[in-house]
């Protein structure tokens, strides 16, 4: 019950101002909310402010705000039995929760509720129409704050599409452009260590090895680089006097594609506007535009590295670094990886590849072959191939490269659009079958016959047409230039041995047949192919020019 029989309520101003649910408006700024407040007490001689409760940034869709929080915990402690607010939208803007609160949880705790434009005050007992508006003016609240929640999230959503970074804070690496906050620039320091990372890997360091080597270095992680660069910034991680580098934080950076410049937003999503709660968006419908910053990490390493991430990369035994063939030598008949593994003879260890299948007793052989060979061939194999790749440059010429890849994309096309020419002209002869069918040109069983090969022909047709798609897809997204695919074979022209990162960017997997027979697939095998073919058709015009002089 209330305390109608004192002198005054111990009272608790409550004032909140939120950016989200758009109380930007001046007549709802802290200052005129304290102002109006005062102006009332001022004039009722039964209300004494003993405390105030500021709320400034939080909306008013939930009730999870810390001076909100701590008034009620006031209240139960009875140093508060009266509440004042400006408006029945400051207490809260959710229909269900403030009616709680108003009908049950304050008469319960004999608290008195007053908001004072509404002309509201639950003492008053003969205010019986205050129930009945009251409720209207809560619901009104609350479909107020959906709307607003509405715009708000459009208008993210146009941001997000045309690639505006709308976080609070930029990723490790960047900072935000003091000209434009929705515009990432280079942070000089954390990108040299964001590119250190990224070349680690390629090493064959581990995620383990490199936070070590960083916190030996005396790296600081992200959030403490944030906090020393005076950012009020809390990830939720930081659980540690001494926070350091882990392979967690080592991840997270080599698998954020936002170092390529590609701007990645809409990861996660509100489940609505009353709860803060966020649940993960499915990988497709993530907002991505690319070329939206300068880039720290070039998209070719970029997604060497990712494709290293897939690979079985377990580092052995007291080493740094993961061996260069791991994850890369498959079996020729199962197709798993072949394990590398060491004999002693005589006192000298060898090594020695096996298939990983026949190790765990499930079938296949093993497909045994000297660790030494093996390497031996794929050097060769490497050189051989530059070697033809020089020499196919030659002819082609350095300025005609790019107008060669230009050209292997104009062929897909055609053959796209040549296939596309087919499947129509299938489908047209299947409809002319079934009107020679209706018209009795072709019996029921010739017609059955005819009509299964031209749907046997389309569906072969049309996955000759999806493995062009994926082809071009990959020319598109392979995140190197025209030249640039060459100059990643150019740079090992003399080279004398292997290493991880040679392996990684030259070779796609290697498949043994047996300890005489291995199979090197190379990386950028198609645009490989075209130079070769290119190059085959340029020596033969020279060849014929010549024949013509002669």
């Amino acid at each position: 019950m209330y305390l109608n029989n004192q002198n005054s309520y111990l009272t608790a101003q409550y004032l909140r101002l939120s950016q989200e649910d758009g109380d930007k408006e001046e007549s709802n700024s802290i200052r005129n909310q304290r102002d109006l407040i005062s102006d009332f007490v001022a004039q009722h001689s039964d209300i004494k402010i003993v405390d105030e409760y500021v709320d400034d940034g939080y909306s008013g869709a939930n009730f999870e705000r810390p001076a909100f929080q701590k008034m009620i915990e006031d209240i139960k402690k009875q140093k508060i039995n009266c509440i004042i607010v400006k408006d029945l939208s400051r207490l809260g803007r959710n229909y269900i929760e403030t009616g709680k609160y108003l009908e049950k949880i304050f008469p319960f705790l004999g608290v008195r509720f007053i908001s004072i434009t509404d002309n509201y005050d639950s003492a008053n007992e003969s205010g019986d129409l205050d129930q009945i508006i009251v409720p209207f003016k809560n619901l009104i609240n609350d479909a107020y704050c959906r709307d607003i929640s509405l715009k708000v999230r459009s208008q993210f959503e146009v941001k997000r599409k045309n690639g505006k970074y709308i976080g609070s804070f930029a990723m490790y690496g960047y900072c935000k452009d003091p000209a434009d906050k929705n515009h990432l620039i280079v942070d000089e320091y954390a990108a040299e260590i964001v590119q250190l990372i990224f070349n680690m890997k390629l090493d064959g360091y581990s995620p383990q090895h490199i936070a070590d080597k960083l916190n030996e270095m005396q790296v600081l992680t992200p959030l403490e680089y944030k906090l020393m660069c005076g950012m009020k910034f809390n990830g939720g991680f930081r659980s540690k006097l001494n926070p350091q580098w882990t392979p967690v934080t080592v991840i997270r950076v080599l698998t954020d594609e936002t170092y390529t410049g590609m701007v990645v937003q809409g990861k996660s999503k509100k489940i609505n506007y009353k709860v803060k709660q966020s649940v993960p968006v499915s990988k497709e419908n993530w907002f991505r535009v690319p070329d939206m910053h300068e880039a720290i990490v070039p998209k070719s390493i970029f997604y060497s590295v990712q494709r290293l991430m897939e690979l079985d990369t377990r580092t052995a035994p007291n080493q740094e670094s993961v061996h260069p063939f791991s994850g890369i030598v498959k079996c020729c008949d199962c197709g798993q990886n072949m394990i590398r593994r060491s004999a002693t003879k005589n006192g000298k260890k060898y090594y020695y590849y096996h298939c990983s299948t026949s190790k765990n007793r499930k079938g296949c052989s093993s497909h045994l072959i000297n660790s030494e060979n093996l390497e031996k061939a794929v050097l060769n194999s490497i050189r051989n191939q530059i070697e033809l790749l020089v020499d196919a440059k030659e002819v082609v010429g350095k300025v005609t490269v790019s107008a060669m890849n230009g050209r292997g994309m104009k062929i897909i096309n055609t053959q796209m659009k040549s296939l596309e020419a087919e499947i129509n002209r299938y489908g047209a002869l299947k409809a002319k079958l079934y009107q020679d069918r209706v018209e009795q040109i072709v019996s029921e069983e010739e017609y059955g016959e005819i009509s299964e090969r031209f749907t046997k022909k389309i569906n072969d047709i049309r996955k000759s047409y999806t493995e062009l798609e994926k082809k071009k897809e990959r020319k598109l997204s392979n995140g190197v230039s025209p030249q640039e695919w060459y100059e990643k074979f150019e740079q090992y022209e003399n080279v004398q041995s292997l290493d991880r990162k040679m392996i990684i960017t030259l070779v796609e997997k290697i498949v043994v047949y047996s300890k005489d027979k291995i199979e090197v697939h190379f990386n950028y095998a198609d645009e490989m192919q075209e130079m070769m073919e290119y190059a085959a058709e340029q020596r033969e015009s020279l060849e014929g020019k010549e024949r013509c002089a002669v």
